[in-house]
C-alpha cells in the first residue's frame, strides 16, 4: 500500500469522523452514528434521546447491520424491533471505499422511531375512540327517531281523545237539552194535575219524577262538563308538552347529524393520519 493510498483511506474515515457531530444537528430525525474502519468501532456519536451499548474499539460483530454491509459490500436497512431497546429503531449501513473501489470501513446510523411510533399509537387510538363516539352516536340519534316516533303516536292518541271529548260534550249538550225539555214538561204536567184536583193527584207524582230525574239529568251533564273540562284541559297542556318534546327532538337530531358529520370528517382525518403513521415506520 502507498502513502497515498493510506492517506486516502486515512482521509474518506477522517472526513465521516469530523463531520459525523453535526449529522445530529442538521438532521431532524434523532439518531446515533457509528463510523468504522474495516475492524473496530473508530466513533460513536449517541442520539439526543438514546445511545447504543457500544464503545469505541468494540470490533465488528457477526450479524451487525455494519458487518453485513462491509462483507456484501452493500448498502443496508434494517428494522430493530422495539423489544430490544424499548422503542422500534431503524439501522442503515453503507460501506466506504477508496480511489481504488477497496473498502475502507464504513457508517452505521440508527434512527429512533419512538416519535413516529407514539404518533402512530396516538392516531390509531383517536381512530379508536372516533369510532366509538360515533357508534354512540348512531345509539342516540336511533333515540332521539324513536322518541320523535313516539311522539307522533301520542299526538295521534291525544287527537283522538279530543275528538272523543268533542263527542262527548255534544252528547252533554244533547242530554241537557233533554234534561231542560223534561223539566218544562214536568212544570206544564203539574200545573195541569193541579187544575184537575183530586183527579190530578197520580199524575202530580208522575210530574215531580219527571222534574226530579230532569234536575238530577242536569247535574249530571254539570258534572260532566267539568270532567270534560278538565280532561280538556290536561290534553291541551300534554299536546304543548308533546309539541316542545317534538321541537326539541328535531333540534337535537339536527345536532346530532352535524356532530356526525363532524365526527365521521375527524374519523378520516385520524385514519389518514394513522396510515401516515404507519407509512412513516414503513418507510423510514
Amino acid at each position: 500500500m502507498t502513502k497515498h493510498d493510506t492517506a486516502t483511506n486515512v482521509e474518506i474515515l477522517d472526513a465521516f469522523i469530523k463531520i459525523a457531530p453535526y449529522l445530529n444537528r442538521l438532521i431532524q430525525d434523532d439518531i446515533t452514528i457509528g463510523i468504522y474502519d474495516t475492524k473496530q468501532l473508530l466513533l460513536n456519536i449517541p442520539g439526543e434521546t438514546f445511545a447504543l451499548d457500544v464503545s469505541v474499539g468494540d470490533p465488528l460483530a457477526p450479524g451487525d447491520i455494519i458487518t453485513e454491509a462491509l462483507r456484501e459490500n452493500s448498502d443496508k436497512v434494517a428494522m430493530v424491533p422495539k423489544e430490544l431497546f424499548g422503542f422500534p429503531l431503524i439501522a442503515r449501513a453503507i460501506p466506504l471505499h477508496d480511489d481504488h473501489g477497496k473498502i475502507v470501513g464504513g457508517v452505521g446510523i440508527g434512527t429512533s422511531l419512538q416519535k413516529s411510533n407514539e404518533l402512530f399509537m396516538v392516531a390509531d387510538s383517536l381512530s379508536a375512540i372516533v369510532e366509538e363516539t360515533a357508534a354512540s352516536l348512531d345509539d342516540i340519534a336511533n333515540s332521539v327517531t324513536n322518541l320523535a316516533d313516539q311522539v307522533v303516536d301520542a299526538n295521534e292518541i291525544i287527537a283522538e281523545v279530543m275528538t272523543g271529548t268533542d263527542e262527548i260534550g255534544n252528547i252533554s249538550s244533547v242530554v241537557k237539552g233533554i234534561s231542560d225539555q223534561s223539566n218544562l214538561l214536568g212544570l206544564n204536567a203539574a200545573i195541569e194535575a193541579a187544575r184537575a184536583g183530586e183527579q190530578g193527584k197520580g199524575f202530580s207524582v208522575v210530574a215531580d219524577e219527571i222534574r226530579k230525574l230532569a234536575t238530577n239529568s242536569k247535574e249530571n251533564v254539570s258534572q260532566i262538563d267539568q270532567v270534560i273540562q278538565r280532561i280538556t284541559s290536561a290534553v291541551d297542556a300534554l299536546n304543548k308538552s308533546f309539541s316542545t318534546i317534538n321541537e326539541v327532538s328535531s333540534n337535537q337530531a339536527a345536532a346530532i347529524e352535524e356532530i356526525s358529520a363532524t365526527v365521521q370528517e375527524i374519523s378520516r382525518n385520524a385514519q389518514s393520519l394513522s396510515s401516515m403513521a404507519e407509512n412513516t415506520l414503513e418507510n423510514q
